[in-house]
């Protein structure tokens, strides 16, 4: 039978580490659409927690919160992590290493 779970004596390191040790640096653009995600991401939070302060003493559940949240996420952010993670697979591919390996 096969041991597909034992991994014998070889030692490797984990596949995060795996990621920093062999990725080459960013590429600016790439840095930049990293930033903005995260501050696109953080904005929307923002609002939709400014929106619902408001409701914080009431007993009505502040839906515009939560409209604004969703809506921004999935409108907004959800595109620009889309094309980050294409301009890191783009850069992938130039780099040589082949798939994505996990």
């Amino acid at each position: 039978m096969k041991n597909d779970g034992d991994k014998g004596d070889r030692q490797s390191p984990s596949p995060v580490s795996d990621l920093h040790s062999q990725d080459a640096p960013a590429s600016p653009r790439i840095t930049l659409v990293r930033n903005a995600l995260h501050a696109v991401m953080a904005l929307i939070a923002l609002l939709a927690v400014a929106t619902s302060i408001p409701h914080w003493g009431g007993s009505n559940f502040p839906v515009l919160s939560l409209v604004i949240y969703v809506a921004g996420m999935v409108f907004i952010a959800m595109p620009l992590c889309l094309f980050y993670e294409a301009l890191l697979q783009s850069q992938q591919r130039r780099g040589g290493h082949g798939g994505v390996g996990v």
